[in-house]
């Protein structure tokens, strides 16, 4: 009995002989289907070093590919590309060039966290894949994504009134960078109730958080990416 034709596209160098007895048992169908060994050669290993030396991708050794992440993952619904398991896959073999074409996806985790609960393995692949697309950014092979330059406005905001965020700055912000539109009738509609409640000067201006100088510099140092000692 042939391979079926599902089967085809997925099995790469196959043998597959009209006969084969092994210990005097004679087997048919895909049973007398063999492997032909093969060795993949041109692997960057610095890729899957500095990843793996950081504290979000210090897991990626684990990984087994066995693909459990990618089959529950949520973005998978909304973006066909978005595989952890292949990203994992291509930075262990170094394939910038691969990473770089998947740039529009890669950047797309919610956090959501299914696929570092489902792992078999105990892979963090949330951190794992957040570390791959940092490594993307630190070299310059990507550009700045959507999430990544909200995420260093909301901080900026934060940072910058004392640990409160102020929606009415953030939303300036986001809408200077693109992010929302919005219409002059939008806006007064907006304002009018917000000025008139008094609101207004807490967004404005939110009031600190109690301790805010103890608080930030550990903040600001919880915001740098630490190296996993050698």
């Amino acid at each position: 009995m042939p391979i079926p034709n599902l089967e085809k596209p997925i099995i790469k160098g196959l043998i597959q002989k009209d006969k084969v007895i092994v210990d005097g048992v004679e087997l048919d169908g895909t049973w007398n289907a063999f492997m032909i060994e093969r060795t993949q050669t041109g692997y960057d290993q610095s890729v899957w070093d500095e990843i793996a030396n950081t504290v979000e991708g210090a897991t990626i050794s684990l990984c087994w590919q066995c693909g459990t992440c990618t089959s529950g993952c949520t973005m998978r619904e909304y973006d066909p590309n978005y595989s952890p398991r292949r990203f994992i896959d291509l930075a262990r073999k170094g394939d910038k060039q691969s990473l770089v074409e998947l740039q529009d996806s890669i950047w797309r985790c919610v956090s959501c966290q299914k696929c570092t609960h489902r792992c078999p393995k105990g892979v963090l692949v949330e951190e794992v894949v957040h570390s791959i697309h940092n490594y993307l950014l630190k070299h310059g092979l990507v550009k700045t994504d959507p999430g990544t330059v909200f995420d260093e406005l909301f901080l900026e905001t934060v940072m910058k009134n004392g640990g409160r965020i102020s929606e009415l700055l953030l939303g300036g912000a986001s809408a200077k960078a693109g992010f929302v539109t919005m219409s002059i009738r939008d806006l007064i509609t907006m304002m009018g109730p917000l000025m008139k409640s008094g609101l207004i000067k807490d967004l404005m201006k939110p009031s600190r958080v109690k301790e805010w100088d103890r608080i930030k510099p550990v903040l600001e140092e919880a915001m740098k990416e630490e190296v996993v000692p050698q």
